[in-house]
């Protein structure tokens, strides 16, 4: 039996033994099909059926399923047709011969690719392959394009403490075999979820992260890495992320002008010297059409949807924050509230239920004057005469505590030779000298060969 590390592009492979764990199809390409199937070794490759074969494949791979396969060819991929790390694939159909196998267990029923946030960066806007990245579920939100195109974001955080937002696009979110909406519903435990298949691309000049035509997204998937995660957050201490940025100060920051600061992030210390909020010091939204809902009776109600069930709640109030340097107003990401709250707004609602709105919970206000490690970036908004600068995330001061300097240096003890054995004598303590200055005022000059005496 061939193993899929033993192919070689345009070679000539023996009987394959693989598990079908994919299907996907891309969204110009619609005559091809792709497969991604996994070897009893843990390797992986892309199989396509296209044109003339593409039905016929279609009618015999199962996502899942196991199968031996023979007379295939293996062409180079094309940069769209790419995904993982081989530069080649299986090319089957009607001639190929697929025979179905009983399920085992010598052949993995998973297989991932994944790499942390630093790595996704590494790898840049074209990457040799799409990674797939697994983290804990941080947030997730239905959103809308401006073409009114529906998308999924969602917030994942991964072993290190790093937080990655990732932008499920419709063709991802409208396939029900890649992606289960319901399954990521008000999550009552830690929820791991891994996404393959990232696609990278830059937006005004920043690094996004987005789902490919491959991407399938995996709810706790029954993998090592989920466990691990698991246990990370659930345990006594969860990990706290690096902050990536530029170390600088309110001061420099102020004399940058628009270009400079366009999509830039910087890491300051400073402290938070007052709240500011109208009426409210956060709103409640209609996680449907994003409007403001408010109380009847004891539920939330929506003009354009009605009764709402989970409605959402977002911060709304900015900080004064200043340094040794300089003071600047700043808005409060929903990431940095989260960090301010020690939970999610969400959960600290639903845990205090009579928190007043008019009013900030004292687990804020109590970190006030408190020196921390913040990332600030300009708001995309900002004129060239009107920049406005928003805090994205926040964190304990990472400054070293600084060992306090006496006043009064210490008086060295003194030791001193014993004339007669050459034993340290003991230090004794300094006996007071006393002077006594005396002052003669001038008188008449001495007549010669007289000498001036002074005392």
């Amino acid at each position: 039996m061939t193993s899929i590390s033993e192919l070689k592009a345009e070679g000539i492979g023996g009987p394959l033994q693989v598990r079908i764990l994919r299907k996907w199809k891309h969204d110009v390409r619609q005559y091809e099909t792709w497969y991604l199937a996994v070897d009893r070794f843990g390797d992986a490759i892309q199989i396509l059926g296209q044109r003339t074969n593409q039905s016929y494949i279609e009618s015999v791979f199962n996502v899942s399923e196991c199968y031996i396969i023979s007379d295939y060819s293996c062409p180079q991929l094309d940069k769209y047709q790419k995904v993982l790390e081989n530069e080649f694939y299986i090319d089957v159909g009607l001639k190929s011969i697929i025979q179905p196998i009983p399920d085992t267990i010598t052949v993995p029923k998973s297989w991932f690719r994944f790499v942390s946030k630093s790595n996704l960066i590494q790898l840049g806007e074209t990457p040799p392959y799409y990674p797939d990245f697994s983290g804990v579920l941080s947030k997730i939100r239905d959103c809308t394009k401006a073409n009114r195109e529906p998308f999924v974001l969602l917030i994942l955080t991964d072993e290190s403490g790093s937080e990655l937002a990732i932008n499920l696009w419709k063709e991802c979110i409208t396939n029900p075999q890649k992606f289960n909406r319901a399954s990521l519903d008000h999550p009552s435990t830690t929820t791991v979820v891994a996404v393959t298949n990232l696609k990278p691309s830059t937006s005004n000049g920043a690094l996004r992260h987005g789902s490919s035509y491959a991407t399938h997204i995996y709810v706790n998937p029954d993998i090592p890495e989920t466990t691990s995660l698991i246990t990370l957050f659930t345990g006594p201490s969860r990990p706290i992320p690096a902050l990536s940025g530029t170390p600088s100060t309110l001061y420099n920051m102020k004399l940058k002008n628009r270009s400079d600061l366009l999509d830039k992030t910087f890491i300051v210390e400073a402290s938070i010297k007052e709240f500011h909020f109208q009426n409210s010091w956060y709103q409640t939204t209609c996680p449907i059409c994003k409007d403001p809902i408010f109380r009847r009776g004891e539920r939330w109600y929506c003009s354009a949807h009605g009764l709402i069930e989970n409605p959402t709640y977002t911060c709304k109030f900015t900080v004064t924050i200043t340094d040794t340097t300089d003071t600047i107003p700043a808005v409060v990401s929903e990431t940095a509230s989260r960090k301010l709250l020690k939970s999610s707004l969400q959960k600290f609602i639903s845990d205090n239920p009579l928190t007043s709105r008019n009013s900030l919970p004292y687990i804020i206000t109590d970190q006030k004057e408190q020196t921390k490690t913040m990332c600030i970036q300009m708001l995309r908004t900002s004129t060239t005469d009107n920049i406005r600068f928003i805090i994205i995330d926040i964190q304990e001061s990472r400054m070293p505590s600084e060992t306090p300097v006496p006043t009064t240096p210490a008086v060295p003890q003194m030791t001193r030779m014993r004339p007669d054995d050459g034993t340290p004598e003991p230090s004794r303590p300094p006996r007071p000298v006393a002077r006594t200055l005396t002052f003669t005022p001038p008188g008449p000059p001495p007549p010669k060969n007289q000498k001036r005496t002074t005392k």
